[in-house]
């Protein structure tokens, strides 16, 4: 603790004890694709349900942005880890160079 800096106070965050996200991400998902199937009719869709994604589908950055990373799937998580084997090997040559030359061993 520092007299220059003053403490934040802590933020409130509301846990919700008695609700699940993921089935009602499910179920969602599930009126969505009765809707596009003609089973549901769309009275019984909420607007967030219909809205939701349609700003994705009509900007072509974004489109081309979210179709990449579907085409790439885990391919590019496999890409990061060698990324950073390299620099690590690098970092180490480099280190061990340095500490050579500093106590000419």
């Amino acid at each position: 603790m520092s007299i220059f800096t003053v403490e934040k106070p802590r933020r409130f965050q509301r846990e919700n004890r008695f609700s699940n996200e993921r089935k009602e991400y499910l179920e969602a998902r599930r009126r969505i694709i009765l809707h596009e199937e003609g089973i549901l009719p769309t009275e019984e869709l909420k607007a967030e349900e219909i809205i939701r994604g349609k700003f994705i589908e009509g900007t072509t950055h974004l489109r081309r942005r979210k179709e990449r990373e579907e085409e790439e799937g885990t391919r590019d998580k496999s890409k990061r880890w060698v990324k950073m084997g390299v620099w690590l090997i690098v970092m180490v040559v480099l280190f061990v160079w340095l500490f050579r030359s500093i106590y000419n061993i």
